[in-house]
Parts: C-alpha cells; sequence; structure tokens
C-alpha cells in the first residue's frame, strides 16, 4: 500500500511539472493541423519574393511555424500604428525562417512584437572604456532584448 501512494505520488508529480510543455505542444499541434489561411499565402506570394524560390517542403514547413508564432505571439502597434494581417504574417515568416529544419521551441521566451511606423529613437545608457556611463540618443529601426520588450 505504501508503494501505491508512493508511485501514486510521483505520478501527480511528475504530471505537474509537464504540464505546461505538453499542453503548449497540443495546442501547436491544433494550430498546424488547420489549414494555412489563403489571404496569408496570397500575402507571402505577393509580399515576400523569396517565398517563392523555397522547395515546396520547407514553405510547408515555415507555414505551419508562422501559424503557431502568430497564434502565439500578440503584435502591439506602437505610435498610433494600426497592425495589419500582411504586416503579422511578412514578420512572423521573416522571424520565422530561423526555425527551418530546426527543432524545439522557437521563440519560448518572446512574449510579443512591437511595430512602429518607422524608425524610433531610444536613449540608452553606455560605458566607455573607463566605465564611464554615457547617456546616448539612437534612431533605430529594429531591436529585440532578451528580457522585456
Amino acid at each position: 500500500m505504501p508503494l501505491l501512494i508512493l508511485a501514486t505520488t510521483l505520478l501527480l508529480i511528475l504530471g505537474w511539472l509537464l504540464r505546461e510543455p505538453l499542453f503548449t505542444e497540443w495546442r501547436r499541434q491544433r494550430v498546424r493541423r488547420q489549414p494555412f489561411p489563403p489571404e496569408w499565402r496570397q500575402i507571402l506570394r505577393q509580399r515576400w519574393s523569396y517565398f517563392h524560390t523555397m522547395p515546396a517542403d520547407l514553405q510547408l514547413q515555415l507555414k505551419k511555424h508562422v501559424q503557431v508564432f502568430l497564434a502565439e505571439k500578440p503584435f502591439i502597434g506602437c505610435n498610433g500604428l494600426v497592425v495589419t494581417d500582411e504586416m503579422r504574417v511578412t514578420i512572423a515568416a521573416q522571424a520565422c525562417l530561423l526555425l527551418l529544419n530546426r527543432r524545439g521551441a522557437g521563440f519560448a521566451n518572446l512574449r510579443q512584437i512591437l511595430v512602429y511606423p518607422g524608425a524610433f529613437v531610444v536613449d540608452k545608457l553606455h560605458a566607455d572604456g573607463s566605465g564611464v556611463l554615457q547617456e546616448q540618443r539612437r534612431a533605430l529601426a529594429g531591436e529585440s532584448w532578451s528580457q522585456g520588450r
């Protein structure tokens, strides 16, 4: 009897620890089984010339990655920008190129995508060679952080 209780407890703990990865994979499989929307396919054909030159198997793989990416990652327009499906699909396809022929959870730590209407200005602190902090203004076309936005 104590062995049964121990085994049940271990199974419950294991199930609790694996619930998120298993649920995430189940949800991704459900998204991948859905047909790729024809409007998105048209966007890729019209706006992303690289898509034409890809072999059919890579196109299919990319489309599945794009579906998951768009299902999981919110896009936020900044400075009054309204994010369209064309923007979302194009950005997602370019990001998902990095996932082709790879295993694992792509972009697991990416929480959201901020889309600006053009270049944007940021103020950053930069330490020079002697350790003195200087504030710099920089115009950027894009940026990624390992934590945060």
